[in-house]
């Protein structure tokens, strides 16, 4: 969930140590948005009186079900961060195995004792892992998620190949993501901007295409029951309300930066970038 503020940086594709250094960045300012459970989504509004831990939750189970995991599911959640979601994954649909990886060293470290706190050190393992080089054997998965991350990597094309690769037949892919809307050229948000907090360079000029495009290399790569739904009017449009009013209750520099906060994601939405909801399937004969 990066947000930037403008800069006169060149627009090229982000690398891998920036995104690393950003939520390194990150780590340090988190405050108590979340709540209890460290997550790190927009949230999925489709209930009165959310909050945004709740919503951020919703979002999590979200995937899930999209997925449609369950207790026959070996899960590999790619940009687990906190381990948040696979606590939630544990506790809601009860997969026999979650694993999940990000490169950022100190969201796992801190991840793993979030896990054994809360009871599931047994069943779900983070470690630190690379999402377009995932270091594990073909067909080890039935389910394959990943919650608003796959617009860092290099390249998400790469990515859903790997996804494709460690699925089992008949395996399940969702993941939520932010794309252009169609027809939005892209260089109207990605402008060179440095992300807040971190100063770090971050845009994906090489994954800014439209659900059209994205479909296609799914099915390209191999996958089937392709679906890419715009869910912008559950997630990032509510979440940008409801962080006003958490800004509202704050003061001084705490409150600047979340209204700037504010301000930047209302500019990504009004310049055409959308929030989707991505699932496919592995054919059963692959």
């Amino acid at each position: 969930m990066p947000v930037s503020t403008t800069d006169d940086s060149p627009v090229n594709n982000a690398s891998r140590e920036a995104v690393i250094a950003h939520y390194r960045a990150r780590h340090t300012a988190r405050g108590d948005l979340f709540g209890e459970q460290p997550f790190a989504n927009y949230g999925y509004w489709v209930e009165p009186n959310q909050s945004i831990e709740g919503a951020a939750e919703a979002l999590t189970r979200l995937v899930a079900s999209t997925a449609q995991m369950g207790p026959s599911s070996h899960v590999l959640d790619v940009g687990c961060g906190y381990g948040a979601g696979p606590v939630v994954f544990a506790r809601s649909h009860k997969p026999q195995s979650v694993i999940g990886i990000d490169v950022t060293d100190v969201r796992i470290e801190t991840g793993r004792d979030y896990v054994a706190q809360c009871g599931f050190a047994d069943s779900i393992r983070l470690q630190l892992g690379d999402a377009t080089a995932l270091d594990f054997a073909d067909g080890s998965f039935n389910t394959v998620v990943s919650v608003e991350c796959a617009f860092h990597f290099d390249t998400r094309a790469t990515f859903l190949a790997e996804a494709f690769r460690v699925l089992t037949p008949g395996g399940r892919l969702a993941l939520t993501d932010m794309i252009p809307k169609r027809g939005v050229d892209p260089r109207s948000y990605m402008r060179g901007n440095r992300a807040l907090l971190s100063g770090q360079y971050l845009d994906m000029p090489v994954n800014a295409y439209d659900a059209d495009t994205y479909s296609r290399i799914l099915r390209d790569i191999g996958f089937e029951e392709v679906r890419v739904e715009s869910i912008l009017e559950q997630t990032r449009i509510p979440f940008i309300s409801a962080l006003r009013r958490y800004a509202e209750q704050a003061e001084g520099e705490r409150r600047a930066a979340l209204e700037g906060v504010c301000g930047r994601l209302q500019f990504y939405v009004d310049a055409g970038e959308d929030y989707v909801l991505v699932s496919a399937r592995k054919p059963a004969t692959a």
